[in-house]
């Protein structure tokens, strides 16, 4: 063994134990990224699986296939792989045990295309934004509001007898099931950079994603169970076959008898979409319905009509609920609107290009500027931060 492939073996052990310091993650990224790293990406990988049968033939999708292996292997908290113009990049979130932080390393896999320019971050990127985090606002029968972070666990109102009570990150209903009880109505609203779970008075619980507005009772009476939303939610349903849960959104339904899915109706994208887990529901628009099988999903479409989807990526629909933000097939201005909700920030766009498109997955715990860095490893693109605007820069040339 060379002098230079011992180093860069060590360099290796080192990121697997995640205690490379971010100028040893920078080279040794560029390096796998080459042919010649193929003996030592094989070498790693029987070590990771004890097998020697391995094939000393290892192909640039195989390499790349092996490297994306030994960085989960790290625990790094994502993995995004990016498709360009039918070339793979693999950018991955490292979190070194040096209390170094975390950032974004990208290796250009055979591109023959430069990195985009590192240079001048603190010129483009002015400040930082946080991730979102559980808040939410409360808007009770009589209009007045209560701000869910702020408030503290506990009793916090009686509506139509039923107590609204907070624990934690979560808001539930009590009600005391009294044949005189009141009927009144309550909203949650989560801001863009805001998120919150709630369980209703009937036990359904209810996920609420960015930028999202659930209307409902304090209390369920007569031959329905109907909650309005916008935005983006999951649902868990509370069993009545007697009394079928009905989710009101723009001017479609969802009927349900007690299952697992998902609605998202945000008016800024091209369609809603429900997403069944398991159970069965009934989509309806109009004069037009589709009943849903476990992981089939309705697309209403601006046009009024329904559109099912067959084989549909449960973990990517439920990547939101789950921490991720999940670029699925996403082009730059899904990705952005993503990013908008989650940071609350304002998107600019300066003669950008939006021929690239993303598969992948990132966590939600990340800052705006990883985000953004680690998006512009992945080819030409670049961004800037001006205070609660991200501007999307024309690519480099």
């Amino acid at each position: 063994m060379t002098q230079n492939e011992q180093y860069y073996q060590e360099l290796l052990a080192k990121f697997l134990d995640n205690q490379c310091s971010r100028e040893e993650l920078e080279v040794l990224l560029d390096f796998l990224a080459k042919d010649e790293a193929n003996p030592l990406l094989l070498s790693a990988l029987r070590k990771e699986h004890n097998e020697d049968a391995l094939s000393e033939d290892i192909s640039h999708d195989a390499s790349d296939r092996i490297l994306a292996t030994l960085i989960q292997k790290t625990n790094a908290p994502g993995i995004i792989t990016i498709n360009r113009r039918k070339t793979f990049f693999l950018v991955a979130a490292v979190v070194a045990a040096m209390s170094i932080g975390l950032f974004f390393l990208a290796p250009q896999f055979r591109s023959g295309r430069p990195p985009a320019n590192r240079i001048n971050y603190t010129q483009r990127f002015k400040n930082d934004v946080q991730p979102g985090t559980n808040k939410a606002v409360l808007t009770l029968g009589d209009g007045s509001t209560v701000n869910l972070d702020d408030a503290q666990n506990g009793s916090l109102a009686k509506q139509g007898g039923t107590d609204i009570i907070k624990k934690g990150n979560r808001l539930s209903y009590n009600a005391a099931h009294t044949a005189t009880q009141q009927i009144v109505f309550n909203t949650i609203s989560t801001p863009r950079g805001g998120q919150y779970q709630l369980q209703l008075p009937d036990g359904t619980m209810v996920w609420l994603n960015a930028a999202t507005t659930l209307k409902f009772p304090t209390s369920f009476s007569g031959n329905e169970r109907r909650v309005e939303i916008t935005g983006e939610a999951y649902f868990e349903v509370a069993q009545n076959r007697n009394v079928p849960f009905i989710v009101s959104v723009n001017d479609a339904e969802v009927q349900v008898l007690g299952t697992r899915f998902n609605v998202m109706a945000y008016s800024d994208e091209g369609s809603v979409k429900t997403t069944l887990l398991d159970g069965g529901v009934r989509f309806k628009s109009h004069d037009d319905s589709s009943v849903l099988k476990p992981g089939e999903q309705s697309m209403l479409l601006r046009n009024g009509k329904i559109k099912i989807n067959n084989g549909v990526d449960i973990d990517a629909v439920m990547a939101w609920k789950n921490g991720m933000m999940n670029f699925n097939d996403a082009d730059l201005t899904t990705v952005m609107r993503q990013l908008s909700r989650w940071y609350d920030v304002d998107i600019v766009y300066q003669n950008a290009s939006f021929n690239q498109t993303f598969i992948g997955e990132l966590p939600k715990s990340l800052t705006l500027m990883d985000v953004l860095q680690a998006l512009e490893r992945t080819g030409n693109l670049r961004f800037g931060i001006e205070g609660k605007k991200i501007i999307v820069l024309p690519e480099l040339k």
